[in-house]
């Protein structure tokens, strides 16, 4: 493991080491085609149907990762976002999907496609089995990527009016204080972790990373089981 730089916050540290991976992300074509609006609607509602299953598990995780904190407040922070990601992201999926002509029995009824298989178990090994740190460090991508994507495409908003939305949600003032609460935590909890856990983070950050990456590809190419 490298170690971080003196200059660098640990979150920093972090992105550092994945950025080719982010910039993979940045420049997918899922992301440049629904920031120019020109995404196709049956890749955006694959999206929509599969990180509304994403989500279901990612709230599961928040809820361990509670059961880890190591203070009320930490404690809070898990417990409202799991809330939140079960009430508030629920709805907002079911609202863009319903606009896409599926109601939200058959979005709540679908199939986990590989990818969201593969980093859903991944999310949930970390949150079961490991520290709150690793689990912290497992769960930051999905905050963080969403909110930089946001930040990116919101300097120039597609016509289409459902990307748009899409957009602006996670570009919002109110999503980026999630992010930040868990940029913070990352932040104070590294400060005591041992060089091996340290390692452990990176290692889970790296996975979830990638996962992202495969996430948005998944949903462009429309992947699903071939057997």
């Amino acid at each position: 493991m490298t170690a971080p730089a003196a200059t660098l916050s640990y979150h920093d540290h972090l992105r550092s080491q994945a950025q080719d991976v982010w910039d993979a992300i940045f420049a997918h074509p899922f992301l440049q085609e629904l920031g120019a609006g020109t995404l196709r609607d049956d890749q955006f509602l694959f999206f929509v149907r599969q990180d509304y299953l994403y989500l279901a598990d990612f709230a599961r995780a928040l809820c361990l990762a509670a059961a880890k904190a190591d203070n009320l407040d930490t404690l809070e922070i898990f417990a409202t976002r799991a809330a939140a990601v079960v009430a508030v992201e629920r709805n907002l999926h079911t609202n863009w999907s319903v606009r896409l002509n599926v109601t939200a029995a058959e979005l709540s009824s679908g199939k986990r496609a590989p990818i969201t298989q593969a980093y859903t178990r991944h999310l949930l090994a970390v949150a079961h089995s490991a520290t709150l740190a690793e689990t912290v460090a497992a769960l930051l991508p999905c905050y963080w990527i969403y909110w930089e994507v946001g930040k990116r495409l919101a300097h120039s908003l597609p016509d289409h009016p459902l990307y748009a939305e899409w957009i602006q949600a996670y570009a919002s003032d109110g999503f980026g204080e999630n992010v930040q609460q868990q940029l913070d935590l990352i932040d104070r909890l590294a400060i005591t972790a041992t060089p091996a856990e340290q390692a452990r983070l990176e290692e889970h950050f790296m996975q979830s990373c990638r996962y992202e990456y495969l996430f948005w590809d998944q949903a462009y190419t429309l992947n699903q089981w071939k057997i």
